[in-house]
């Protein structure tokens, strides 16, 4: 298939690497005839994938247009496959080198230049007009119904009781008071996204960023969205990193004092961290049996979290 997308695109292709799985695609990188390197995505199906993907190029190649090492088209079609799904499609882009890195292994050099790129991001944007993004905040409050629903469940709140010995420690709903708060902020175009799995670094050059990938989350909203959403995989991932680090070496010395940026840490952060790491506990608590959570670290740091903030309660 991919093979056929190329030829698609008007490129035949010399050897193609291996895949590398993503959320919602697959990308291949492939070298061509003519000696380029380029990357086929191949975007899984889901509802809205099409406006996804050309909200993720509006605002990738706004960026690799400015310098910032982001993904960039290499042809502006987005190709419509045939098979077993109706609405599959295909990309293509120009080849980032570099590769991602697991958090254990991130240094504060590494968190640093994270802040710095995200500042950076920002400000660039800021030019950039909302076109087609979808509102964070109302993607935030659908976000908010689903756990409110689940939550309320006589079964989960059993379930979590006798398997976890966790109950909802405050009334979630407050966090609606907290998203309307936000989102008469200021705001602009986001990644929403800015994770390990979309940050490439330079092979041989420590701590230097050479991509940023899978802009499909782009959103239009205040820039703490972002923040918080990126210092959240932050606090919980990088484990062997004291919090007030990973805090002081993403905002303060990455994001204000190297980035183009600033930005003044408020409550609205702390409450916006704590809805975004609620819904990673939802996540895991919908995607998994309650019966294997004790097993993953990443849950138990989140579980921790929470207890900590009051946001889960001890049964």
């Amino acid at each position: 298939m991919v093979i056929s997308v190329a030829r698609m695109y008007g490129h035949a292709v010399r050897h193609l690497h291996e895949p590398a799985k993503g959320y919602r695609n697959y990308s291949y990188c492939l070298e061509t005839t003519d000696g380029r390197l380029l990357n086929i995505i191949i975007y899984k199906c889901e509802p809205e994938i099409l406006s996804r993907i050309k909200n993720a190029n509006y605002v990738g190649d706004f960026l690799a247009e400015r310098g910032m090492p982001a993904r960039r088209t290499a042809d502006t079609r987005i190709a419509k496959l045939t098979g077993e799904c109706i609405e599959k499609y295909a990309a293509l882009y120009e080849y980032l080198p570099g590769k991602t890195i697991p958090w254990e292994a991130y240094t504060m050099d590494h968190i640093k230049q994270l802040g710095k790129a995200m500042s950076d991001m920002h400000a660039l944007l800021k030019k950039l007009p909302q076109g087609n993004l979808p509102s964070v905040a109302d993607e935030c409050r659908a976000l908010l119904g689903r756990m409110e629903q689940y939550f309320a469940d006589d079964g989960v709140c059993d379930a979590m009781a006798r398997k976890l010995g966790l109950a909802i420690g405050s009334n979630i709903a407050r966090f609606t008071r907290i998203l309307d708060a936000v989102s008469n902020l200021p705001s602009q175009p986001l990644h929403m996204d800015f994770v390990r799995s979309n940050i490439l670094f330079d092979e041989h050059e420590k701590a230097k960023i050479t991509g940023i990938l899978d802009f499909e989350k782009a959103a239009w909203g205040p820039p703490i969205f972002d923040i918080a959403r990126t210092l959240a995989f932050l606090i919980i991932d990088c484990k062997y990193k004291e919090e007030r680090k990973v805090r002081k070496y993403f905002l303060h010395s990455g994001y204000n004092k190297r980035g183009l940026s600033s930005f003044t840490p408020t409550p609205l952060l702390e409450h916006l961290l704590n809805f975004f790491l609620l819904y990673d506990f939802y996540k895991f608590l919908h995607h998994n049996p309650y019966e294997s959570l004790e097993q993953n670290e990443h849950f138990i740091r989140t579980r921790d979290f929470l207890l900590n903030r009051n946001i889960l309660a001890k049964t």
